[in-house]
């Protein structure tokens, strides 16, 4: 990453990025002379008594992690993605509930005397950068609310086939954790709704109805493929029978469809930040749906230019 340039100057804004916490995660292994899995267990999870977690691959699954399941049309598959051995410092951390208590209780300031100091504590929850209206980012935790009756110390995490919710409301002393062996992008606002479901009860407020969630994204792809597939098959029997468009559509029609085809992947990943590989993996239907409209568009322009090619002979 010798090369890489900034986008704005460190502190100015929050630009969270995997790869800063994997150079934060090289420096330990060369500050400490240890691998970084055995750093945490050494340092982190034997004395808040997370017996069950592990930061590689080899531990995880020694310890009971078994692989969750991706969201294809809302139904659960098993997940082919592999787990990422080298991801522990950015998120590839295994743990079971009964671990993420032992962590809610640090966050509460009750855990391990001399695991870490009040003031080393504090400044890890203090807000660093404001990242949304009321919403801060700490070194490395999120923080909503500070110095308010409502302020609350959380973070999430998503990988392919799993998700992640920890928080703490300093207010209450209440906190709680919503694991998941099933994920898709987006299903993940579920979890937002239920994680305030789950805080109004605790604080006695009314609750907010958990959304269901919705399939209407796929929908409209699956619609689109299909009025694809039929156009293909439309397009076809005009070419096998020599009946020909209006003079100029065949032409503009294969020219749009071509240009389609080109662009729509492009377009969607720019359109939601995402590179092509997170969509794959984070919303594998979407995504399959995607190349197949891909496919059919640059079919159908070729279709389309073929028509022209046969009225021209």
């Amino acid at each position: 990453m010798s090369e890489v340039e900034l986008t704005a100057e460190p502190g100015e804004k929050h630009q969270y990025s995997n790869a800063n916490f994997l150079i934060l995660g090289a420096m330990i292994e060369e500050l400490t002379g240890m691998p970084y899995a055995e750093y945490r267990d050494q340092q982190i999870f034997e004395p808040l008594g997370m017996k069950n977690a592990a930061a590689n691959k080899e531990g995880a699954y020694k310890k009971g992690y078994l692989s969750g399941y991706q969201a294809w049309f809302g139904f659960p598959v098993k997940s082919s993605v592999a787990y990422d051995n080298a991801g522990a410092p950015y998120g590839y951390i295994a743990a079971s509930s009964a671990d993420m208590v032992q962590f809610v209780k640090l966050l509460s300031g009750k855990g391990p005397d001399h695991f870490i100091s009040d003031k080393t504590l504090d400044l890890f929850m203090t807000p660093q950068v404001q990242t949304g209206e009321n919403r801060y980012y700490g070194l490395g935790i999120r923080i909503s609310g500070p110095d308010t009756s409502r302020e609350m110390i959380w973070h999430s995490g998503s990988t392919p086939d799993s998700h992640a919710e920890v928080f703490y409301i300093p207010e209450t002393g209440w906190g709680g954790v919503i694991l998941t062996n099933k994920n898709h992008i987006l299903e993940e606002d579920g979890l937002y709704y239920l994680k305030n479901h789950i805080i109004s009860l605790l604080n006695g407020d009314e609750t907010e109805q958990v959304p269901n969630h919705s399939l209407v994204i796929q929908s409209i792809l699956l619609g689109c493929v299909l009025l694809l597939i039929i156009l293909s098959i439309y397009l076809w029997k005009r070419f096998r029978t020599r009946k020909f468009l209006k003079k100029g559509m065949e032409l503009f029609l294969g020219l749009i469809f071509i240009g389609l085809s080109a662009g729509l992947i492009p377009v969607f990943t720019a359109s939601t930040s995402s590179p092509w590989h997170s969509i794959s993996v984070f919303a594998p239907d979407i995504a399959l749906l995607t190349i197949l409209g891909v496919i059919l568009l640059a079919i159908n322009g070729l279709l389309l230019f073929r028509l022209i090619f046969n009225k021209a002979r």
